[in-house]
């Protein structure tokens, strides 16, 4: 007999490669970024008037609530988590998760699956569950590396707020595969599944910052970005306990909603 956890299991050994690729791609990052810090703080440029010089939608979606990236904090918000992990990184989770089950569906085997002892929203949730290690490898990894960087060019960053950044970030990319494995459910097709997962992250990614300070500024409440700020976690320190609610509930809905798309699913 099979349960949730074997499912997650074998899912999570499959995709061992890809999770060490981009580990190890996303430490380069970092390692990169930090790098740069040094000289980029040296540069006679006046970056508070810069910032004021952009589109209000650019400093929305790309800069967030930073006004200072002469020190290292805001510098990491703006060129690391406000794009790098809530665009990039969250449609990578997300396109991931989008061939969780509709790759079973594309390769005619989760029939075989489901011969076995098993429920479907139970198969969909060992699917989920198969993700929840990746996100905290990945979360955990890139934080050793900010920590380590941070050391090595003798800047110091408050260790709390990091924490922050990450636990409430490793949230974000919880709800990114959700929609992947929604997404999976919906389409039979690995490559519409996760086309679609990808979609939703990166179109909501934008509704944020295009609808911010207009009448159609409720429609950007749709967006998981809005429950999310780097800058007030990682330079202020500030929680948004709302939002981090918010990121929790929508992570337990949409799985719900997985499984019961997958329940009525016929799969002949």
């Amino acid at each position: 007999m099979i349960d949730e956890l074997d499912i997650a299991l074998f899912e999570f050994n499959q995709r061992r490669r890809g999770i060490l690729i981009v580990s190890v791609l996303l430490v380069a990052t970092v390692g990169l970024t930090i790098a740069v810090f040094p000289s980029f703080g040296e540069a006679d440029v006046d970056f508070a008037e810069l910032l004021e010089s952009y589109p209000e939608e650019f400093q929305t979606a790309f800069v967030g609530s930073v006004s200072d990236l002469s020190s290292l904090d805001g510098y990491l918000v703006v060129e690391l988590y406000q794009l790098v992990w809530l665009l990039i990184v969250g449609s990578y989770f997300a396109y991931a998760a989008g061939s969780l089950v509709a790759g079973e569906v594309d390769r005619n085997s989760a029939e075989l699956v489901l011969v076995r002892p098993i429920s479907r929203t139970r198969f969909v949730l060992g699917k989920f569950l198969a993700m929840l290690p990746a996100v905290i490898i990945v979360d955990l990894l890139v934080l050793a590396a900010v920590v380590v960087g941070a050391g090595l060019i003798d800047e110091e960053l408050r260790l709390s707020r990091l924490l922050l950044v990450h636990a409430v970030g490793g949230l974000y990319l919880i709800d990114c595969v959700a929609i992947g494995l929604l997404a999976s459910t919906v389409f039979k097709r690995v490559r519409r599944a996760q086309g679609a997962a990808i979609g939703v992250v990166f179109g909501t990614f934008l509704l944020d910052s295009l609808t911010t300070d207009t009448d159609y500024e409720f429609l950007g409440n749709l967006s998981l970005t809005r429950y999310i700020d780097p800058g007030e976690l990682l330079v202020l320190g500030n929680v948004d306990w709302g939002g981090v609610a918010v990121l929790v509930a929508v992570a337990c809905a949409v799985v719900v909603l997985a499984a019961e798309v997958f329940e009525r699913r016929d799969l002949s």
